[in-house]
């Protein structure tokens, strides 16, 4: 049951962990179009490395609301290439300092290895069981897919707070 539970603990973490280079990567493109919706696509541009951060802190705060970090900190990290990962998604919480989110390249940098994790755990299944399953390439892209909607939401919501927030302020401004 416990290897169960560390399967899908891993799915889940892979989800919030591997879409936003998905989103970083279409964001890139549509900015540097400058005929194609410029000024959306540069709000959003300079929103990313707070989505980035707001998914991995989503994802630790469900975590410890859930209380799985007991079965984490016992079952998961122990092994110290998992442990490594843990701590390393962790650092991305280090991305609410405003100074490390000026440049949005770093955040696409940081989240590039915990990107490739389901692809390289996909690999390694492959080597050693010497046979490409189809279940394990379509695992890959639900966890990407879902990976990259869980993003695309946690823009809008960023959006609509940030949106809310400008528009108090500004009621607050013109009633002054």
């Amino acid at each position: 049951m416990q290897v169960f539970f560390s399967i899908f603990w891993w799915i889940y973490f892979s989800i919030f962990f591997s879409g936003y280079p998905l989103i970083y990567i279409l964001l890139y493109l549509i900015h540097k179009k400058k005929s194609m919706y410029h000024s959306g696509a540069e709000k959003n541009f300079s929103l990313l490395p707070l989505v980035y951060t707001f998914v991995a802190t989503c994802f630790w705060i469900l975590m410890i609301y859930t209380g799985r970090m007991n079965f984490v900190v016992e079952r998961i990290a122990s092994a110290a290439p998992s442990a490594v990962v843990i701590l390393y998604s962790f650092s991305a919480l280090l991305f609410w300092l405003p100074a490390l989110r000026r440049k949005a390249y770093w955040s696409f940098l940081h989240s590039l290895p915990l990107f490739m994790l389901p692809f390289f755990n996909m690999l390694n299944r492959v080597s050693t069981h010497k046979i490409v399953d189809h279940d394990y390439i379509v695992t890959l892209f639900r966890i990407y897919a879902a990976g990259f909607i869980t993003y695309i939401i946690a823009i809008i919501f960023l959006m609509a707070v940030k949106w809310l927030l400008s528009k108090t302020f500004l009621l607050k401004h013109y009633k002054v």
